[in-house]
């Protein structure tokens, strides 16, 4: 998929939010009118889905942006340092993986001599949540595609001791009673954050802010 267009990227990150809220809703609307009796059955599987809907919006909404990027025909000096870390990824690693003098001034003299280059932006297999996408893992992402992450820090704990911690807990097959006030709360707020993501992504394209603001 060739994502050239911001309206394109919009409409993408939009209809993928949708499904995923509309099964949500769901799953809240059975939490809601169960009986106490299966009422720990539901949230344990609303928890679960909860998670796998984070996960999979926030890597997927990352690559689709990475992909968006891709098509812009930029330069590498025209990125901004997190992604023009990301695009020098494998030189990066190069360059720290050996002790070898003539691989760091190999890649000192690309650095000088080469940033006028097309840039190549991985879109694929480069937001990477580990299948645990904790507040560490999701910093790395925000910093990986240039992205502020002040304002999600005040649900670090959420994610990690709730949302996380419940996750991991029914995966490993433990009993977990996680009661309805509580469960309310953790999917308003995940909710939220995806809402938040998509626009992050959304302004972030439109204010242009994965270019270098020295182009």
């Amino acid at each position: 998929m060739k994502i050239r267009t911001r309206e394109h990227l919009y409409d993408i990150l939009v209809a993928d939010l949708g499904w995923r809220k509309k099964e949500l809703t769901t799953l809240y609307n059975n939490v809601q009118s169960s009986s106490l009796k299966h009422l720990p059955t539901a949230i344990r599987c609303a928890v679960v889905m909860l998670y796998a809907h984070w996960e999979g919006f926030i890597k997927n909404s990352s690559e689709h942006y990475l992909n968006y990027i891709k098509y812009q025909d930029l330069r590498l000096n025209q990125l901004n340092s997190n992604l023009l870390a990301l695009s020098l990824k494998q030189k990066i690693s190069e360059f720290n993986d050996t002790q070898k003098a003539t691989i760091h001034v190999r890649f000192i003299d690309y650095l000088r001599n080469n940033l006028q280059e097309p840039a190549i932006i991985a879109d694929k297999d480069s937001i990477r949540t580990k299948s645990n996408l904790n507040s560490t893992i999701l910093r790395e992402i925000f910093a990986s595609i240039g992205l502020n992450i002040a304002s999600y820090e005040l649900k670090f704990n959420l994610i990690d001791e709730t949302l996380l911690r419940c996750r991991n807990n029914i995966a490993h097959g433990n009993f977990l009673l996680l009661d309805k006030n509580k469960y309310e709360i953790l999917h308003r707020d995940i909710v939220a954050m995806m809402d938040n993501y998509l626009t992050d992504i959304s302004n972030a394209v439109d204010l242009q802010k994965y270019l270098c603001l020295e182009k």
